[in-house]
């Protein structure tokens, strides 16, 4: 008969910890990260998303024109046709605020998954340019060009 001291227990209960903490993240240690390619599409479909909310708020053309040529940059690092938008504009700058936001936490999200410094310099410049179209579309809005000092940092994006 095995007797249970306080001091035998712990030890066991600190290996049993010990493996499965060790077996912790094996799983995702497995998993191949994102190519580049695949961080930039996603970007890409993010854009496109963005530039058709965009299109038809009143006040925001010359957003609308950098959303595309976001879109055709993005398309031509992907190897990716430009695809044509399917829905038809419409005024409603409420989905456009949200979009832009989505938009820019996308981009943050995407810089540590990207290995080429060069469209991490990219990204980050696609980044500030879709900050400064949502502070105008805030600002247009009649709402605070920049709400918070962490730029709506503070809350995890729905999704």
């Amino acid at each position: 008969m095995v007797t249970l001291s306080r001091r035998r227990f712990l030890g066991a209960a600190g290996a049993l910890a010990g493996a499965l903490l060790t077996g912790c993240g094996r799983d995702a240690a497995r998993e191949r990260p994102p190519s580049d390619a695949d961080v930039l599409a996603g970007l890409l479909r993010h854009e496109l998303r963005t530039w058709e909310a965009v299109r038809g708020v009143a006040g925001a053309e010359a957003i609308g024109r950098q959303d595309e040529e976001h879109v055709v940059r993005l398309s031509a690092l992907t190897g990716a046709p430009v695809a044509e938008l399917e829905a038809p504009p419409r005024d409603d700058p409420q989905a456009a605020l949200a979009r832009k936001q989505e938009g820019v936490f996308a981009y943050v999200e995407a810089l540590p998954r990207l290995s080429d410094p060069d469209l991490r310099a990219l990204v980050m410049q696609l980044a500030a340019s879709d900050a400064e179209h949502l502070a105008a579309l805030r600002l247009a809005a009649g709402e605070e060009p920049v709400p918070d000092a962490f730029a709506g940092f503070t809350e995890a994006p729905e999704r």
